[in-house]
Order: C-alpha cells, then sequence, then structure tokens
C-alpha cells in the first residue's frame, strides 16, 4: 500500500511539474519510475501544438491573395510535415503507451463537457484577414510559434538524458541503458523539431521586417 502511494505521487508530481516545463524545477524528478508519464505529458503538449501550426497554415497555403508565393509554400511544407509528425506521436501513443491520443485529451483550448484543455493557442485569430496582411500576422506569429516548440524539444531532450543517464550501467565496459520503449523515438523526433524548426525560424526572420 504504501509502495503504491508513493508511485502515485510521483506520477502525479511529474505530470503537474511538466505541464510548466519553463520552469526548470522539472528536470529534477526526471527517474525510471515516471518515464511513461514524462513521454505523455510530451506528447499533449507538442501534438495540439503542432495541430495549431497546421490549422493555421492551412488557410494561409489556400489564400491565393497571398502575393508572396513562398509564404504559401512555406505553408503547405508546414501542413505536410507536422501533419507527419502528429500521425508519428498518436502511433507513439498507441504503440507503446497502450492508449488512443484522442481518448486522453482534446485539441481545442474551449471546455468541453465541462473539462478545460490543458493546450493555450499560440496563433492570433485570422479569421477575418487575407492577402498579405494575413501572410505577415502568419510569419510573426510563426516565428514564436516554432520557437514554444524548440524550448519544449530541448527541455525534453535535456530531462530525457537525465532519465538515460539515471538508469545505465556499466558491464564489461559497455554502458546499458533500460529505457522506456518510447523514449527513442519521442527522443530523435525532439531532435528533428529541433533541426527543422530552427532552420524555419532563421527563415521566417527574413520576410516583412
Amino acid at each position: 500500500m504504501i509502495i503504491t502511494i508513493i508511485l502515485f505521487v510521483l506520477i502525479a508530481l511529474a505530470v503537474i511539474l511538466y505541464r510548466s516545463m519553463s520552469d526548470n524545477t522539472f528536470k529534477d524528478v526526471a527517474n525510471e519510475t515516471n518515464t511513461a508519464v514524462i513521454v505523455k505529458s510530451f506528447l499533449d503538449k507538442m501534438i495540439p501544438h503542432h495541430q495549431e501550426a497546421v490549422d493555421s497554415s492551412l488557410q494561409v497555403m489556400n489564400d491565393l491573395d497571398i502575393t508572396e508565393p513562398k509564404v504559401r509554400i512555406f505553408a503547405a511544407n508546414v501542413v505536410d510535415n507536422q501533419s507527419f509528425e502528429i500521425s508519428k506521436m498518436k502511433n507513439i501513443y498507441l504503440e507503446h503507451l497502450g492508449q488512443s491520443y484522442a481518448e486522453n485529451i482534446t485539441l481545442d483550448v474551449t471546455v468541453e463537457d465541462g473539462h478545460s484543455t490543458n493546450y493555450h493557442n499560440m496563433m492570433s485569430d485570422t479569421s477575418a484577414l487575407k492577402g498579405d496582411e494575413l501572410a505577415k500576422v502568419y510569419t510573426e506569429d510563426m516565428i514564436k510559434h516554432h520557437k514554444s516548440a524548440v524550448e519544449m524539444a530541448e527541455d525534453y531532450i535535456e530531462v530525457i538524458d537525465k532519465v538515460n543517464k539515471l538508469n545505465s550501467t556499466k558491464s564489461e565496459g559497455l554502458i546499458i541503458t533500460n529505457t522506456h520503449p518510447s523514449i527513442e523515438a519521442t527522443y530523435e523526433l525532439a531532435k528533428q523539431i529541433i533541426d527543422t524548426q530552427t532552420k524555419e525560424i532563421e527563415l521566417l526572420k527574413t520576410w516583412y521586417k
């Protein structure tokens, strides 16, 4: 009974702390016990973050009044790349965490069935905008949006590095790491997000100065 209570407390603490990833306190609780919770919390933040980027980019991609074709091409690439990454993350949920993402969290920030979500939109409401005005607001917002994703991914990698270090042992000169099966997939995805979106931030900064 005592062990069960301790485990419950550790998992609850991990969830609470990961939801404020910008506060570096979360990194102090990385251990084998809450590894699956860490992965789930990362996905619960990154999936709706990606979905918001896809939704905003769809509007830009389809707006023929935008005079700069590079903005629409960029938006189309965001839709393609981040939709694929959303599929990857949902597959990790199903294959490695044993549950469907859609059953655990909504992608909307509104209150549904009495339950509020834990994601808050970062992109502006551009439903009334068209053409170059839309393109400019989208570009400015996407820089901030990408920076947020990069920061989340960097924090996640730092946490997982600590988890792997805690769960590693040396045997005959070899380092053996015992990790949750979802770690490798999410770790590589986080590195990919950092690489891709850092480059895109630099590109976006050259537009609409």
